[in-house]
């Protein structure tokens, strides 16, 4: 459980790999979550709503997190 929960939130969370390689890539074909922060908060100045997504962000892996828990648990109780 430990070991799936954490590679979906790192994959949520990938900025880097994708910043070296493509910078966003074609026409913005490689935008992530992350990414998309990073461009509102720091390149365009929009630091409120660069907040916002990041609150946003963590709301979604909350909610993520929370239900392979309770799925998980639901599973190993039967």
């Amino acid at each position: 459980m430990l070991t799936t929960l954490v590679s979906a939130v790192g994959s949520m969370l990938a900025f880097d790999q994708f910043y070296i390689m493509t910078s966003g890539g074609p026409r913005g074909q490689t935008f992530t979550a992350v990414y998309s922060i990073y461009q509102n908060s720091f390149v365009s100045f929009k630091l409120g709503y660069g907040a916002a997504l990041s609150v946003t962000l963590m709301l979604v892996i909350l909610v993520f997190s929370a239900l392979q828990i309770v799925l998980t648990a639901r599973s190993v109780a039967r």
